[in-house]
Formats: structure tokens, C-alpha cells, sequence
């Protein structure tokens, strides 16, 4: 600001200030400092003279620009995201005569220019600004040519007079940088040179965000879905006189919902049913035509909304690179959330071989292609891959466990844009490839973790998946309860081995086994013991009978005659288990614990409580020793000893094994885990007993929710909590507790050699399971469970 002095004349001078340093320096060097500024003497009449008048104010009135780019105004329909207006209000109040830069970043299409409009507008009418300057920042070239406009009159007609003229304006001016999305841009170089300011950009690209975080105010906001209640009004202002329909909130909020509530999807559907079609049919018309609709653009009267939601990323789409767009198809055919490297890495270094081998080769050219060299993996790349999906907001990184996610339009979208016809076998199969044949803590919470990428739209493609991994998916959907995608699958992979290689290879074998367990699992005891039977035979005459393969058919065996009460011949073939695994592998195998927990299930079922206790003790401490005290398999027989403790009516100790199994399976499995959530289960009928009913009613009502989320309403588990829950739990009666362990030992589907495994679940278990499901389905007037 100019200094001001009086002389004995009277006379006033005014004199512009030094010019200030140059510009920090970007890609090219930075602006240089302003200059001296003009010098203008007058003589006054007047003794005492006051001068009260800003310098920015006397430079606008003095110098001139040329129009500047009008800033428009947000929709007329614009309504919602209060929370994030009020929060850039009190941003922007704060520390004013300082710089201010707040980004937001989200998906094209998300709201975020309307956003940053509706502020602007806000902003406009509470005078926050002393001016506002909106600047197109699509590419260099409009930001450009946007900033030459506040060039000063007579001045060189560049972007770098329209900055230095700004920085002159030594006021509370806001700079509304929009649509700032193209990677190469260095949005940086735009800003004006000086320490004050504000500004404002919105942009796809999450990296633009660190010229916020690198300054002293500065913020940064992820623009995502609207929040329902926000887009059920969007939905409703935009219809209009459509929606007269008496359930109207209903009808909107189960569309928007169906819409992931995203801005842009929501605006076109209210658009759509506007001109065309109706409150109550849209939802229909959306399902059955959901690309056709997305992919048209116009809404009269919203020239904003001129592009439609799949031509907003196909502008992106055409700038990635290869590697890119194949992530983001290979993603389309996943779960939205929770993407890990970990799967491409596990697959590409996996020994399993496809059966189809052209299919084996364009899956080595895909991971190839996303990081994988041979049967290494580089992080680099993928990496470098992820970050340029990134830069176009098409995924999002969580900080917290490195995973990844994709909007579920997204995912619709770039499903189109795949040229491969047999993309979804491909993305099975690396699924497939992925899975660990391993009984480590990490390898049980792998499996979990891609279960949902498994199912995602998994039924239609069950009878095309290849026969190589079936086996390998169809133990990881068993193993979760989803028995019958399980059967589906090994009841083909048996027929195509017995094609293949013949009824009695050992690998058709293991197939049959493993279809067996799904059978035993599933209640349907006869078949399982039928196949049994036939493996145990088949594999005495083609193994002999001192192979250890022996052992593990006898033992599964075992657990099909105990499910079905013959427990004499279960004892019988435990016994000559047990003891043959201690002489082959040693007292403390896993496999021979596994033997041993086995008979003491047996005993169980035989009320010989005492006997089960000591084998149950014995291999707890045990798996302590081996396997150390937080393995699954250790949890599990802390499980099966605190249910032994249970039926005897020692609840104290029931509840501190119980309670302490549940912490430790929060803490290697996660909170919802079906095992952790099995262990909350257990818990709960235990407080039922000890008349604990608060604290029962409120872990059910979880148990019951969680497994909804994380299982889905059908699960067998799912629908034993709703049984449960029904029936109040009867006093004396100890509720359904799954997947306390496998219920068998299941073959290695292609050695047939015995591994270790779990222990079984409790035996009473099975039995009230039954009884609890079929007590829903009286209820729910479905076929009962044999």
C-alpha cells in the first residue's frame, strides 16, 4: 500500500508501493514481483486533510480490465450437501487477508462444480468477496484465455498480466478454478503471485489436493454420493408435477437408491421421468435398460446436465493408458470395495494350471499387463497403474488398508467398454489362482476377503467357470456356507475329471470327496456317506491301503456316521484314525489333533462328557504349543471345549473361553468374520442361560445384522440368527452356533494328500441348526431341511 505524507504546503503525495519479489518458481520460473507503482501530487487548501481510501480500490477505479468471464449460477435445481456449504463458509471466514485454497475432489459427474457454484452464489449474497473470477480450467489453453480477460486496459493482452493485475488487488477476491481434471495440468502456475487470496477448485484429480495441503488455510473435500434424503429431493424437485404418486418419498428414495444417489445419475433420471415416463414405472425402466438410460444426455432447461453420466467418464477413459483401462475392466467384474493387489500378486505366482489353456494365456497377458513379470510381481507398476485411475477420481485408494474401490457406476460403465467376450472367466480364474491351499492366520482372512468378489454376479457364469480352479472357488463359497454355488460347481468338475482322467484317479477322487463334505455340510447325509463310501473303497484299491490319503477318507467318514447318529461305527473308525495318525505323523500333527477333537465330538454325542473334556483339553494346549495361542485352529478348540463346559452347565467357564474367543478372533479375523460372528452366537446363548438378557439380546440383534451384511438374508447362518431371534431362545436350550470349525477334512484336489484342517463343530450344533431353520421356514411357510 502507498505511503502518505503532508507538507507545509499543503501538499499531498501519494506513491505506489516497491515492487515485490518474484514468484516461487514451478515448471517455469515464477511471476516477478510488482513493480513501482504511479506518482500523483496535489495541493490542498485545506490544513487537515483525512485520507481513508485502499489502494486496490483507487487501482480498479484508475485501470481498467477487460470483461471477465461471468461466473454462472448453480441449477435451479440444485438442493442438498448443507453440511459441506456451511463448513467452506466458515473456512473462508477465517483468517481473512491470508491465502485460502480448498479443492474439491470426487468422480466427474459427482456435483462438485454445482457445489462450488451454489458456494459462490451463497457467497455472492452475504458480499463474503470483494469480486469473483471464474476461470475454466479444462486445459491450459481455456485457463488462459480465461485470465488474459482481467489483463488491465492497454496492457499486454496474457495470462501473465491478467495474474499480475490480480495480485495487485490487495482484497478478499475468490478464484473459482473449475473442472481442474487433466492430470498434465499444473494448475500451480494459475495462481496468482501474492499471499493473499482465495481460492477455489474442483477438480477429479485427488493430486490437486496437495497445493491445499502445502498451504497454511488450506482444505480439501471428497465430493461422493449424495446422502439419501438430499438426492430423494433432488429426484422429487426435478420431477415436478410427475411425482404426484401418494407413496412419492418411497418411489424416490428406492430409485435414488438403485442410483447409488449420485448427482448426476439422479438428475438425468428426474429429467428422464419428467418428459417421459412416470414416478411409479421408472424403477422397472431402469433395471431393464440401465446402460441405455445413463448413457442418454440433454434435461430441458439444464444445460449443466447436458452430458450424460457414461459420457462424463468416456472423456476420461479415452486419455488412459492400456494397463489402466484394463485394471478398471478387470475391476468391473469384482466387488465394488476392497480391491487388493494381494489377488493379482497371489495369482500370478500360483502353481495351479487352467484347464482351458488359450484361457490360461490371456489371463498371464492381463496380469502381465497390470504388474505381473512371469511369476513375479512389481508393486511399481501396479502402482503406477492404480495412480492414473486415480488422477480421474475412477478409484480411490483407503488410506487405512491399502485397498481400493470403484464406484458401482463405474463399474457398470467400464463393463461396456470390454472388448473381451470372456472377461468374467478371466477374473474368476485369477480368483481362482488366487487361492491359498494354506491354513495360516492370513491365509483363512484372504479367503474371507475375496468371498464377495467371488459372488459378485457369480450365478450365471457358474457352469463356464474353468474346471482347473472350480474346485479351488467352490471350497472358499463351501467353507463360507454358500453350499449351493459349492455343489454346483464340484458337481461339475467331478463329471469333467471322470471324462478326463477316469473314475478312479486319485484327483477324480478328491473330487468326489469334496463334493461329500458340501453334501455333509448341507444336512444331505446319505449322499455324503454314499460317495464316501465309494472314495474310501476306490482308494484302498488304487492307493493300497497304508496311504495316508486312508486315513482322511476314514475320518470324513467318521463325521458323516456321527451326523447321523450311527456313533458306534463313528467311534470305531475315530479310534483307528487317531491312532493311525499318531503312529504316522506323530502325537501332535495337526492332522492327529484334528483326529482326536473329532472322537471327542463323538464322545459328546454320546453324553460321555468326561472323555470329551480330556481329548478337548489335550488339544487345546496342544494347538497352543504348535500352532500358538490366536491360530483359528486353537480358537477352535477353545470353542468346542467352552460348548463341552456349556451342555454340563459350568457357564463361568463356558463365558471366559468364550469371551476370550471372540476377542481373539476380532483381532485376527475382524469383527465380521463368520467365525467371529459364530463366537458372539455362542456368547450369546451362554448370557441367555446365566439370564444376562441385555447383554444377549443386544450381541443377537448384532450377530443377526451382521450377518445379514456381510452373508446376505439366504445364508444358512443368517437364517438360523433370524430363528433364533424368533423363537426368544427358549431357557433350557442352547441356540444354533455355525462354523465353529469345518465339518470335515476335505482333500487336496489335486495331491489328494491330507492336510491339516479344522476341528469339527460342537455336535449338538448340527442338530439344533436343523431345528432352528426349520423352525423359520414354518414360519416363513417354506420346504423344511431334511
Amino acid at each position: 500500500m502507498g505511503s502518505t505524507s503532508q507538507t507545509t504546503q499543503n501538499t499531498i503525495a501519494i506513491s505506489g508501493g516497491t515492487g515485490g519479489a518474484g514468484g516461487a518458481g514451478t515448471n517455469q520460473g515464477g511471476f516477478g514481483g510488482l513493480g513501482q507503482g504511479p506518482q500523483v501530487t496535489f495541493t490542498s487548501t485545506s490544513n487537515n486533510i483525512n485520507f481513508h481510501s485502499a489502494l486496490p480500490v483507487e487501482f480498479k477505479d484508475s485501470v481498467k480490465t477487460k470483461n471477465k468471464k461471468p461466473c454462472p449460477p448453480p441449477v435451479v435445481s440444485y438442493t442438498g450437501r448443507r453440511d459441506i456449504l456451511e463448513q467452506m463458509h466458515q473456512f473462508f471466514g477465517q483468517n481473512q487477508g491470508s491465502r485460502h485454497i480448498f479443492v474439491l475432489y470426487g468422480l466427474g459427474g459427482s456435483g462438485k462444480s454445482q457445489l462450488a457454484l451454489k458456494f459462490v452464489q451463497e457467497a455472492q449474497a452475504n458480499k463474503r468477496f470483494s469480486d469473483i473470477f471464474f476461470l475454466d480450467a479444462t486445459s491450459e489453453q481455456t485457463a488462459e484465455t480465461d485470465l488474459k480477460l482481467l489483463a488491465p486496459m492497454g496492457s499486454e493482452d496474457t495470462a501473465h498480466q491478467g495474474l499480475q493485475w490480480l495480485a495487485s488487488q490487495q482484497s478478499e477476491w475468490l478464484l473459482l478454478f473449475d473442472n481442474a481434471d487433466d492430470p498434465k495440468l499444473d494448475i500451480g502456475k494459475f495462481f496468482p503471485p501474492c499471499s493473499f487470496g482465495n481460492i477455489l477448485i474442483t477438480t477429479r484429480n485427488p493430486e490437486v489436493c496437495q497445493h491445499a495441503e502445502l498451504c497454511l488455510n488450506g482444505q480439501v473435500f471428497r465430493v461422493s454420493d449424495l446422502d439419501v434424503k438430499d438426492a430423494k429431493n433432488l429426484l422429487l424437485k426435478l420431477v415436478g408435477t410427475k411425482a404426484q404418486a401418494p407413496n412419492k418419498e418411497e418411489l424416490a428414495t428406492a430409485i435414488v437408491k438403485e442410483l447409488h444417489c449420485f448427482a448426476l445419475a439422479v438428475a438425468q433420471a428426474g429429467g428422464y421421468i419428467y418428459t417421459c415416463s412416470k414416478l411409479t414405472s421408472y424403477l422397472k425402466v431402469y433395471k431393464s435398460s440401465r446402460d441405455k438410460l445413463l448413457a442418454q444426455s440433454g434435461i430441458q432447461g439444464q444445460s449443466q446436465y447436458a452430458l450424460a453420466v457414461y459420457a462424463t467418464w468416456d472423456l476420461s477413459f479415452k486419455k488412459l493408458s492400456l494397463p489402466a483401462q484394463t485394471l478398471l475392466q478387470i475391476c468391473s467384474q469384482l466387488h465394488h470395495q476392497n480391491i487388493r493387489e494381494e489377488i493379482f500378486k497371489r495369482a500370478i505366482s500360483s502353481k495351479k494350471k487352467l484347464q482351458d489353456s488359450d484361457l490360461q494365456e490371456v489371463v498371464r497377458e492381463l496380469l502381465t499387463q497390470i504388474g505381473g513379470r512371469n511369476k513375479d510381481w512389481d508393486s511399481l507398476i501396479f502402482s503406477e497403474v492404480t495412480r492414473e485411475l486415480q488422477s480421474y477420481s475412477l478409484m480411490e485408494q483407503n488410506q487405512s488398508d491399502d485397498s481400493y474401490n470403484v464406484h458401482p457406476l463405474v463399474q457398470h460403465w467400464s463393463a461396456l467398454s470390454i472388448s473381451r467376450t470372456n472377461m468374467k472367466q478371466c477374473v474368476l480364474a485369477i480368483l481362482g489362482l488366487s487361492v491359498p491351499w494354506k491354513f495360516e492366520i492370513e491365509d483363512y482372512k484372504y479367503r474371507f476377503e475375496i468371498l464377495h468378489h467371488i459372488m459378485q454376479d457369480v450365478e450365471p457364469f457358474l457352469h463356464s467357470i474353468d474346471k482347473g480352479v472350480a474346485v479351488w472357488i467352490a471350497w472358499v463359497l463351501a467353507k463360507h456356507g454358500y453350499y449351493q454355488y459349492a455343489e454346483q460347481l464340484q458337481v461339475a468338475a467331478l463329471e469333467a475329471s471322470k471324462q478326463l482322467l477316469g473314475k478312479e484317479h486319485p484327483d477324480t477322487l478328491s473330487s468326489m470327496a469334496n463334493l461329500a463334505a458340501t453334501y455333509r455340510d448341507q444336512g444331505q447325509w446319505g449322499e455324503a456317506e454314499e460317495l464316501e463310501v465309494t472314495v474310501l473303497e476306490a482308494r484302498k484299491r488304487v492307493l493300497g491301503k497304508e496311504h495316508p490319503v486312508i486315513l482322511t477318507s476314514m475320518a470324513n467318514l467318521a463325521s458323516t456316521y456321527r451326523k447321523q447318529g450311527k456313533l458306534n461305527k463313528a467311534e470305531e473308525l475315530g479310534v483307528v484314525v487317531l491312532e493311525g495318525r499318531k503312529q504316522m505323523l506323530g502325537k501332535e500333527h495337526p492332522d492327529t489333533l484334528t483326529s482326536m477333537a473329532s472322537l471327542a465330538s463323538t464322545y459328546c454325542n454320546q453324553g460321555r462328557w468326561s472323555e470329551a473334556e480330556e481329548l478337548e483339553v489335550t488339544v487345546l494346549e496342544a494347538r497352543k504349543r504348535v500352532l500358538g495361542k490366536e491360530h483359528p485352529d486353537t480358537l477352535f478348540g477353545m470353542a468346542n471345549l467352552a460348548s463341552t463346559y456349556h451342555v454340563q452347565g459350568r457357564l463361568s467357564e463356558a463365558e471366559e473361553l468364550e469371551v476370550a474367543v471372540l476377542a481373539a478372533r476380532k483381532r485376527m479375523l475382524g469383527k465380521e468374520h463368520p467365525d467371529t460372528l459364530t463366537s458372539m452366537a455362542n456368547l450369546v446363548s451362554t448370557y441367555r442361560k446365566q439370564g444376562k438378557l441385555n447383554e444377549a439380546e443386544e450381541l443377537q440383534v448384532a450377530v443377526l445384522e451382521a450377518r445379514k451384511r456381510v452373508l446376505g438374508k439366504e445364508h444358512p447362518d443368517t437364517l438360523t440368527s433370524m430363528a433364533n431371534h424368533q423363537e426368544k431362545f427358549h431357557p433350557l436350550q442352547r441356540p444354533v452356533a455355525l462354523s465353529a470349525g469345518s465339518s470335515s477334512v476335505i482333500a487336496h484336489p489335486v495331491s489328494s494328500a491330507p492336510l491339516p484342517t479344522t476341528t469339527d463343530a460342537h455336535p449338538l450344533r448340527q442338530k439344533t441348526r436343523t431345528k432352528a431353520i426349520n423352525l423359520l421356514k414354518k414360519t416363513l411357510r417354506l420346504p423344511k431341511s431334511q
